[in-house]
């Protein structure tokens, strides 16, 4: 459940109209309109502040806890939006209540714990069910947004020994599809493939290469490992030399 569904909810049950809940609320110091209402409980605009929904909560009988934390996760960065719509009533009501018991307690969604702290037990349970949703997700490549960050991470690790680019379409679905283990086992594969094409084609381009510096032989052949970047590079430099003469 959203935040615009719990407040839709909980303006059914009252079982007054938007005008009525209105007017209430311009009794309580607030200038908003059932226009406004109509908007906020569809999801057509962002959730409302803090102020507005306890006085909501207190003229529709509603949990204004649960409805602020529901505001917070509407408003949250897409990784938290994501792992908090990923909780079932159960973990979403014990997080409403220790984010009320310990305000002064940051609660780690993402498993950083940038601050080093000790957390009691029962915020670190609302911690581990959160982190066992992200590698459920990461594992299992059910969610787009995460595939691409994976994408991200992966390039970044494997371009200097993959072709990254040029394999990224199959990468991506099998990510999609078998998730994140199949995915590492396609790379390390494509890997390999990449190395055994990189020796057939020095292994065919060396009979017809004659050094006698062991110094220079033993460089030249470190070259079909030096990954794509770095030879790229040396490209460079090599035509650059070629435009001096």
């Amino acid at each position: 459940m959203n935040y615009s569904e719990l407040l839709s909810s909980y303006i059914k049950n009252s079982k007054m109209s938007l005008s009525e809940i209105s007017q209430k609320l311009k009794e309580k110091g607030f200038s908003t309109d059932k226009t406004y209402l109509s908007k906020l409980q569809n999801g057509k605009i962002p959730a409302a502040g803090e102020k507005i929904n306890t006085a909501l909560a207190e003229i529709l009988n509603g949990d204004a806890t649960m409805l602020e934390l529901l505001a917070f996760v509407d408003k949250s960065p897409d990784i938290i939006k994501l792992v908090l719509t990923n909780f079932d009533k159960e973990f979403l009501e014990l997080l409403a209540e220790l984010m009320k018991k310990y305000p002064e307690i940051p609660i780690d969604l993402l498993g950083t714990n940038i601050l080093n702290i000790e957390y009691p037990e029962e915020i670190q349970k609302i911690n581990n069910h959160s982190h066992e949703i992200i590698f459920k997700l990461l594992s299992s490549g059910q969610s787009d947004y995460i595939n691409e960050l994976t994408l991200i991470s992966l390039k970044e690790k494997f371009d200097g020994l993959l072709n990254f680019k040029k394999h990224e379409n199959s990468i991506r679905e099998t990510l999609k599809n078998k998730g994140l283990e199949s995915t590492i086992n396609l790379i390390n594969t494509l890997i390999s493939s990449d190395i055994i094409s990189r020796k057939l084609l020095y292994t065919k381009n060396e009979s017809n290469v004659q050094i006698k510096d062991t110094e220079l032989l033993e460089w030249y052949q470190s070259l079909p490992r030096a990954g794509e970047k770095k030879l790229r590079k040396l490209r460079a430099i090599w035509e650059m030399m070629q435009d001096d003469e």
